[in-house]
């Protein structure tokens, strides 16, 4: 996967973790912010893997 795609992807998980975020605490959705919480979690995951990727090459 070329890294385009891949920073693409990861910018696509943050921004629905603020939507689940905001949703969530708008309504009080249980349900969305855990949602978020999720995306933010394989957002970081994303990150520490790409880096350590770089950093063996």
């Amino acid at each position: 996967m070329s890294n385009v795609i891949k920073y693409l992807l990861l910018g696509a998980l943050v921004c629905l973790a603020l939507v689940c975020y905001s949703v969530g605490s708008t309504t009080g959705a249980v349900a969305f912010i855990t949602m978020g919480v999720l995306l933010e979690i394989a957002f970081w995951l994303g990150i520490i893997k790409s880096t350590r990727a770089r950093r063996q090459s």
